[in-house]
């Protein structure tokens, strides 16, 4: 738990006839605490739901992720912690995922993306910006997480219907040489539980 201890005191200043206050706030705040003003708590809304699961182990990730994007209908909700662009490399499956992405935020489809936030001259938020101006150009709505708690999420939110989630991050090597898993879950249920995940961040962003 947090504890929080406030000490006021009220202090004269005679010759400019000003009531100042001075507040002292002395804080000692424990992860726990932090979190509970910006992570998604531990009540269940949903509980053994039917689905249709897709394990997505190593490589079958990024196939499986574009042809889902394709079929996005009227929205794509994401979460990511890193998100490269390679426009030097047309040829990657990476820029064939981002391509479909920007197509269909061009098309008029609603797609917001969250991205994780460092320190202006970490690496990572160098590769974030760039995402972000692409995503943007596009006509995608793009944000920032807080600087802590980090933003570690994978998470693709498909018209409220299915959910990728798992470890891959958005890079070359993420889906050629890490060892990855992630999963599609196709159920309305768990698509809305997620969407309401992605939703509290939003708005704290």
């Amino acid at each position: 738990m947090g504890l929080l201890a406030v000490e006021c005191r009220l202090i004269v200043v005679p010759a400019l006839g000003l009531l100042a206050v001075e507040l002292r706030f002395f804080a000692v705040v424990v992860i726990l605490y932090l979190m509970k003003t910006t992570n998604f708590g531990t009540r269940l809304m949903v509980d053994d739901c039917e689905s249709l699961v897709t394990p997505l182990p190593g490589q079958t990730f990024i196939d499986v992720l574009i042809k889902q994007i394709h079929e996005v209908k009227y929205s794509l909700d994401v979460i990511q912690y890193q998100w490269n662009f390679y426009p030097g490399r047309p040829g990657s499956k990476i820029q064939e995922l981002n391509r479909a992405v920007l197509s269909q935020a061009q098309s008029g489809k609603k797609v917001r993306v969250l991205l994780n936030k460092e320190g202006r001259g970490q690496h990572l938020m160098v590769i974030n910006m760039k995402a972000s101006q692409y995503l943007k150009e596009s006509g995608a709505q793009v944000k920032f997480g807080k600087s802590f708690p980090i933003t570690h999420a994978k998470l693709w939110v498909f018209d409220d219907d299915a959910v990728i989630l798992g470890s891959h991050n958005l890079s070359s090597r993420s889906v050629t040489v890490n060892n990855e898993s992630s999963a599609l879950i196709k159920s309305r249920p768990v698509a809305r539980e997620f969407k309401r995940y992605f939703e509290l961040l939003w708005g704290l962003s």
